[in-house]
């Protein structure tokens, strides 16, 4: 990833930890950004998410990472790059 788009993912980052978000509602959307980028058949089910929401919540990333990651995934979509 170019030095740039770093730029963009932590400015990104900053402001989705701005809106205060929950532990829990970040492990929600990273694990329903990770399903979709995966290309999993049930991206959208909600047991699948809950499923892999419970894996990254147990796998106890800081809110910081949470948030880095919810935005680099977003940012690639976005680019196109997923």
């Amino acid at each position: 990833m170019s030095e740039d788009k770093i730029s963009h993912v932590n400015v990104a980052a900053y402001f989705l930890a701005q809106k205060g978000y929950t532990y829990d509602k970040l492990c929600w959307m990273l694990a329903e950004r990770k399903l979709l980028i995966q290309k999993d058949p049930k991206y959208n089910h909600e047991d699948r998410i809950k499923e892999k929401a419970a894996e990254i919540f147990f796998s106890g990333p800081s809110y910081d990472v949470l948030c880095y990651l919810i935005s680099e995934i977003d940012i690639l979509i976005r680019t196109g790059k997923k």
